[in-house]
């Protein structure tokens, strides 16, 4: 069961839809596993930490599905990449900038 946020149990990117699991994690915050398409929550955060969390898990699920080496590329490429990341996964998930809008100012 989600008890941080009962709304937030996928996130679809293209055509992935990535599960969301809270659960007790020691060592970080969050996990993206990309072979298994789900995002590992830590269940003990909440407010700015969680939005944070978040915000830093689309970022490696939008780099993941993407391809980006981000050794390779140059810093611009990557910036246009993830906006248009995020621009994707609003859209294909409205209900999730109501849910960080929340998290910063609730």
């Amino acid at each position: 069961m989600n008890l941080v946020n009962p709304d937030l149990t996928s996130i679809k990117y293209r055509r992935r839809k990535i599960k969301v699991i809270y659960k007790d994690l020691k060592d970080c915050y969050g996990m993206y596993d990309p072979n298994k398409h789900i995002l590992y929550i830590d269940q003990n955060i909440k407010g700015e930490r969680l939005f944070n969390t978040l915000m830093h898990e689309l970022f490696h699920i939008i780099i993941y599905n993407e391809n980006i080496d981000v050794n390779k590329r140059g810093e611009e490429p990557i910036a246009q990449t993830v906006g248009d990341g995020y621009t994707r996964i609003f859209k294909q998930n409205p209900n999730l900038w109501d849910i960080l809008n929340d998290l910063l100012f609730k």
